[in-house]
């Protein structure tokens, strides 16, 4: 009689360890389908190409600075740099 509430505590936690253990699966359900979906989302900005901040580098690419910017060199040509784009230039652009 003493014993039957000791039984029954650790039968209780015997049920408890394998329900926390067993995986959740449903009738061959591996989840597989989705990691096509995440690796779409994942790759569906890899054409897109950032913009060069202010006063970063760089070589007179289309679209290469960021919005409200422009790619000005020195004299030479050399040392270009985004810069803020000047009145002229703002209106130029389509």
């Amino acid at each position: 009689m003493e014993f039957e509430p000791l039984v029954f505590f650790f039968g209780l936690l015997l049920v408890l360890g394998m329900a926390q253990g067993s995986p959740y699966i449903v009738d061959g359900d591996y989840g597989i389908g989705e990691y096509g979906d995440k690796l779409d989302e994942a790759l569906t900005g890899y054409e897109k190409r950032s913009c060069i901040r202010r006063s970063g580098s760089c070589d007179h690419r289309p679209n290469d600075c960021c919005f409200n910017s422009a790619c000005r060199c020195n004299l030479w040509g050399a040392n270009c740099r985004c810069q803020r784009a000047g009145l002229f230039q703002r209106w130029g652009r389509k």
